[in-house]
């Protein structure tokens, strides 16, 4: 009786293994993309990305630091998109932490300056 036992607890803990295995790295990221239709971003001078990015933290389920403020700096450009990540990691430390620590990953585009017939646009580098 205990080697059939024996024999039914390891496929489940082999399967158990290949499923946190798989969750930690097939985990995917869920992101919140806002933007305005028919924008045109654009790279300042002083950035190296793409995307100017932060990682923010909320504590104590938001009760400490809150509002946090993530300041975008697009000389007088406005933002053109925001993308608001939470991938697995950040999901599994906030339940971990219960709530008391949750990381976000935001990232932010400046917007190209407006066309007007005859004129070049140029980003403002001061």
């Amino acid at each position: 009786m205990s080697s059939k036992m024996g024999m039914i607890k390891k496929p489940r803990i082999v399967g158990l293994v290949v499923c946190i295995t798989s969750f930690i790295f097939l985990s995917s990221c869920a992101s919140f993309h806002v933007t305005i239709p028919n924008s045109v971003p654009i790279q300042l001078a002083h950035q190296k990305d793409i995307y100017v990015e932060k990682n923010m933290h909320a504590f104590l389920w938001g009760l400490v630091l809150d509002p946090q403020l993530f300041s975008a700096e697009c000389k007088g450009l406005g933002i053109n998109d925001v993308v608001i990540d939470h991938n697995l990691a950040h999901s599994f430390v906030g339940v971990i932490s219960l709530g008391l620590w949750m990381p976000t990953k935001v990232r932010f585009r400046c917007k190209a300056p407006p066309i007007r017939p005859g004129v070049i646009p140029t980003p403002q580098n001061n």
